[in-house]
């Protein structure tokens, strides 16, 4: 029961809840689990954060299977997964409510390796302007995503890249891609008239060709600050980060969303 728990070094109080949610409802629970592992991630829609959590955690074993059939190691598979503790205590460790991110990591299509999260990507998004993208829709991708919870560091993320080449050439031989791909705050052009030159971020936009920018606040304002406030005022100034942002807001500057790729030949070993 629960094989996998301990990896996920969650809030001793929450996994305490966890477990005896486990105990007690074990039937239900392994029932839902494997519905998700066949892909039925809905049938979570209408439970508990803790439930969720719950079925992730039993759920945790067969792609635990999957990883082995893959061949892919235990570290590999431990970093993927401390992203559920992330999200838990980013709901105040009342469990998951992200569960359709977390979906993917279960679904092995999400790995970690070293700083940044690696997705395998079908291309299929409506809303890009594919005329400022050297790929079309409908294109094979390896999505890059950024966990929180580390420094930003350039070199750990050029590190990252080059694991990502090897990774997927070696355990996806037959998923081909020319491209790495992110849609982030992050990458966002006009960073650069609030943020310091030099800064991480700065020099992680730096490691993209970056197509274009929309406005497009939400990410950035969650990101920085945790939540929206209508008045800009009410924003807080306890990391020079949001100090600039919200100098930046209050004389009419905006926020938003910066598409980007990477040539995987770029870092190839």
């Amino acid at each position: 029961m629960l094989k996998w728990i301990d990896i996920l070094n969650l809030d001793d109080e929450l996994k305490k809840k966890v477990i005896d949610l486990a105990q007690k409802d074990k039937v239900n629970l392994l029932s839902l689990a494997d519905k998700c592992n066949s892909g039925n991630f809905s049938c979570l829609k209408f439970k508990s954060d803790l439930v969720r959590l719950a079925v992730a955690a039993f759920c945790l074993n067969d792609t635990k299977e999957q990883y082995d059939r893959l061949g892919i190691g235990e570290n590999i598979f431990v970093d993927t997964m401390s992203d559920i503790n992330i999200w838990c205590s980013n709901n105040n460790n009342r469990g998951l409510k992200n569960i359709g991110w977390i979906k993917n990591h279960l679904s092995c299509e999400i790995f970690r390796l070293g700083r940044l999260q690696f997705q395998l990507y079908e291309c299929k998004n409506p809303t890009l302007n594919y005329s400022k993208l050297p790929f079309k829709f409908g294109d094979r991708l390896i999505y890059i995503h950024i966990p929180q919870g580390e420094r930003l560091n350039i070199s750990s993320c050029i590190e990252s890249i080059k694991k990502a080449n090897v990774f997927f050439k070696q355990f996806f031989p037959d998923f081909e891609y020319k491209y790495y791909f992110c849609e982030s705050w992050l990458l966002y052009e006009n960073n650069k008239d609030f943020m310091t030159e030099g800064s991480n971020i700065i020099q992680f936009m730096s490691l993209f060709d970056i197509a274009y920018s929309i406005h497009y606040e939400n990410q950035a304002i969650e990101r920085i600050f945790g939540k929206k406030h209508r008045n800009i005022n009410k924003y807080p100034e306890n990391t020079t980060l949001q100090k600039n942002t919200k100098s930046y807001l209050q004389n009419g500057g905006k926020l938003g969303l910066g598409i980007g790729y990477i040539d995987k030949q770029k870092y190839e070993l």
